[in-house]
């Protein structure tokens, strides 16, 4: 970065680990209700930031054309889209993938680097581009660190002493998974700050690399280097991000690597797989932060995959962990190295995140091709603070584990044991099970091993538990499991962009049910699932689920919305959406999926998107029957003509129906709602206004009355706001009532109002049902300081005093 200070998380990305202080060792935690004693488990809340765009050129632009290309690439749309932080930005390396990571002259909210990456994704020769966004640890606010005293001094001559303390080992039947398989041969890769030296971990670490890439994320003094150990993720007052407090190291690889694979030893605790060895990929820094872009390349490196200026690891890895977290959707950069894994036949363990929320809206929970797991206490029951719902794959002890860990507030001083929450806890059990699984097992491939995973979990309220010694136990004891024989000859086949894209998300979009055809200005192909559209422009995307029946039902790839050019993903809200070339499609689990297209995509996206005035949409675009167009969403509607389109919300859209909408008397907005500088707010019309104050709520403005009412000041003249809509007074003509008065109108007068003295006298006469009838002017000065006003029947006039006159004709 280009300022000392560590920027945080663009999405709130954490790692999924909620810390607490170190208890006495006990074999069952003092506290079965999902929170560790009286701490409420909770991600801190950065803001929402980065420095740093990925961009992906179609036609790979090798090395350093490609970073300097990008570069100016960014420029360019920063330049269109209004982002001065943006229009010196530098190219500083490629990624795995040949992507290249471009750095900005300063930080921009999540929301205008969006809107950055849609500029350039606008650029034919751009592949996809994305934020580069960083990982932000999450700790149990205002607990102590460890006390090493506590574990630091457990016996030597102790066979890993904590080890009866590690409630998850029994839970999991780990001690009688260890009859058929420890680990032995297999290498589980670690994606995390890296490790500190400790006896479970020292010998079986067989290689490291340090793939922090700045030197104020780094806590070492330098960017990448050859040396993954953990130098201490503390952090100093404002380091992380503005007035962040200070902070001291957490010790988070080393915990994880000790649940995975401890050495079974005369120290401490011992891992699911004793005996499997560990790569260390150190990719998160200072504050337990570090860039996506990081991550992506680690994952690959412990998959085997060449990256740029880094050397190869000693052994590919059999097995990887990521125990993080981030809101949002899956990054493509990251998505696409665990893609290389998985079809190597790596599985991936991730955690579910620690939100209490849908994991769908978390990754790399959402990514496809991984295992997510969820977190349980002791009590088998859902942690309270672990995500949940339909993207988690597995539930595992996550909830007062015994692992690994060092003495350390800053650096590195002494190993101990320590104890630590969340789903961090929980995914390198399945990891370490994954292991095992595979030293028993070893010709599957990674879909196989999640079904074993799966199909041996224990049922609970919320999904499944993982079952170690069943896991193994699906199979004899000795036994190799056969990959399934090849099937017969499919009827279809897949090709092309279509065929790569069907690779990595078979497990979603199911088998093809038809070949490819052309549709429009591209191609699509039918699957169980869903369908994968492909042109030139947009490259090949699926479309499916309840985003499907919307696309169908708008058209498809010849309607409105032509082709999709994103993927589905989550937007942290409970729902999702899906970009086509002629606006998106959101669907909720309370609204259904709707289009929305042209104009109304327009405002929708001014009002804020689905976070904004409006809400979700709850139906498409219909027409109004008087030459326009509308379309509802939860708090409101947007209306159109030929001339403009605008929303109508909240009290404002309650009056324009009482009104009788665009059918009545107003017509058509021609504003959206505006703020009038006082308390109160309001909406033009064609033939009108809607004004809102608290003490008059929404009224209608038209007609004489309304133009009276401007005339005479609006809200801020004699009369004030309205406190009624416009009623027929019985008497042939109609009236308003105002907070300082009245205005009244007929054919033979027009519109006059009436305030203070008068009014009232007049009102209490009986108004136009008197003999006055209707005024006929306004009030009027004279000479000696008394006011006159006109009526049909007479006159009344109020004189110095306060006495009030009344003169009949």
């Amino acid at each position: 970065m280009r300022r000392s200070a560590l920027v945080p998380s663009l999405s709130a990305l954490t790692l999924a680990l909620v810390l607490a202080p170190l208890a006495p060792a006990v074999a069952v935690p003092a506290e079965e209700d999902g929170s560790p004693s009286s701490q409420q488990l909770t991600d801190q809340a950065p803001p929402e930031i980065t420095d740093r765009m990925i961009v992906k050129y179609r036609d790979g632009v090798p090395g350093d054309a490609s970073e300097e290309a990008a570069g100016e690439g960014v420029q360019e749309a920063a330049r269109k889209a209004g982002v001065p932080e943006a229009e010196q930005a530098t190219g500083v390396r490629t990624t795995g993938d040949g992507a290249a990571v471009v750095e900005l002259t300063a930080e921009v909210s999540t929301g205008t680097a969006e809107e950055l990456a849609e500029e350039l994704e606008k650029d034919p020769d751009v592949d996809w581009a994305e934020p580069d966004r960083l990982v932000f640890t999450a700790r149990t606010p205002g607990t102590e660190p460890p006390q090493d005293e506590e574990m630091a001094s457990v016996a030597a001559a102790a066979y890993d002493a904590d080890a009866p303390y590690m409630w998850a080992l029994t839970s999991l039947g780990a001690f009688r998974a260890w009859d058929t398989a420890t680990g032995k041969g297999m290498t589980i890769g670690i994606v995390d700050t890296g490790f500190a030296n400790h006896p479970d971990l020292d010998a079986k670490t067989i290689d490291d690399y340090d793939f922090v890439s700045t030197a104020n994320l780094g806590n070492d003094g330098n960017g990448r280097d050859a040396d993954g150990r953990d130098p201490g993720t503390y952090s100093t007052y404002g380091q992380c991000y503005p007035g962040s407090p200070a902070s001291n190291s957490i010790w988070h690889g080393t915990h994880v690597a000790g649940t995975a694979a401890a050495a079974s030893n005369t120290y401490g605790t011992v891992g699911i797989a004793r005996d499997a060895t560990l790569l260390n990929a150190r990719a998160l820094g200072a504050c337990g932060t570090g860039y996506v872009s990081d991550m992506a390349d680690a994952v690959r490196w412990l998959a085997g995959d060449a990256v740029a200026g880094v050397p190869a690891a000693k052994k590919r890895a059999d097995v990887i962990n990521m125990s993080l977290s981030m809101n949002g959707g899956c990054p493509v950069v990251l998505q696409n190295a665990i893609n290389t894994a998985w079809f190597r036949n790596i599985p991936v363990a991730v955690a579910a995140g620690n939100v209490n929320q849908p994991a769908i809206n978390h990754a790399p929970g959402n990514c496809y091709n991984v295992i997510t797991v969820g977190a349980v206490t002791s009590a088998n029951t859902r942690a309270g603070y672990s995500n949940h719902g339909g993207a988690v794959d597995i539930y595992a002890p996550g909830h007062y584990i015994h692992s690994s860990g060092n003495t350390g507030t800053k650096g590195p001083v002494a190993p101990n044991t320590r104890i630590d929450y969340g789903t961090s806890m929980a995914s390198p059990h399945v990891a370490g099970t994954l292991a095992l699984l595979k030293q028993k097992n070893p010709g599957l491939t990674s879909d196989q091993y999640k079904k074993l995973i799966l199909d041996s979990g224990d049922p609970f309220a919320e999904g499944k538990t993982l079952n170690t010694h069943d896991a193994l136990y699906i199979t004899r004891a000795g036994t190799t499991v056969t990959p399934a024989a090849p099937s017969p000859t499919p009827l279809y086949t897949t090709k092309g962009a279509i065929g790569s894209l069907y690779t990595r998300i078979r497990s979603v979009i199911g088998e093809p049910t038809a070949n490819e055809r052309a549709i429009g200005t591209g191609v699509h192909q039918t699957f169980t699932k869903g369908t994968i559209y492909w042109t030139a422009a947009t490259g090949a995307y699926a479309v499916r689920g309840g985003v499907e029946g919307a696309f169908k039902h708008s058209g498809g790839a010849t309607g409105a919305l032509r082709f999709p050019s994103s993927e589905e993903k989550p937007n942290g809200l409970g729902g999702v959406y899906q970009v086509f070339q002629g606006g998106k499609i959101l669907w909720s689990p309370q609204t259904g999926a709707h289009a929305l297209t042209g104009r109304m995509n327009e405002v929708f996206g001014a009002t804020g998107h689905e976070r904004g005035l409006l809400g979700y949409p709850t139906g498409n675009t219909k027409s109004n029957g008087a030459g326009g167009w509308y379309q509802t969403f939860q708090r409101g509607r947007i209306l159109a003509n030929s001339s403009a389109a605008h929303p109508i919300v909240g009290a404002v859209s309650t009056a324009y129906t009482r009104a009788g909408s665009e059918h009545g008397d107003l017509g058509y907005p021609t504003s959206g709602e505006l703020k009038d500088g006082s308390a109160g707010v309001y909406q033009n019309f064609q033939r009108g206004r809607i004004a809102w104050s608290p003490s008059g709520g929404a009224r209608v403005l038209k007609g004489a009355i309304g133009a009276r009412h401007a005339y005479l000041g609006s809200h801020t003249g004699v009369l004030g706001y309205p406190v009624s809509d416009e009623a027929g007074t019985g008497s042939g003509g109609s009236y308003q009532r105002f907070q300082h008065g009245r205005i009244y109108w007929s054919s033979a007068t027009g519109a006059r109002a009436i305030t203070g003295s008068i009014g009232n006298a007049y009102v209490a006469l009986g108004g136009t049902k008197s003999r006055l009838g209707f005024p006929s002017t306004g009030e009027l000065q004279r000479t000696d300081r008394s006011v006159v006003q006109y009526f049909q029947g007479g006159t009344i006039t109020w004189r110095p005093g306060g006495t009030v006159r009344i003169d009949y004709r």
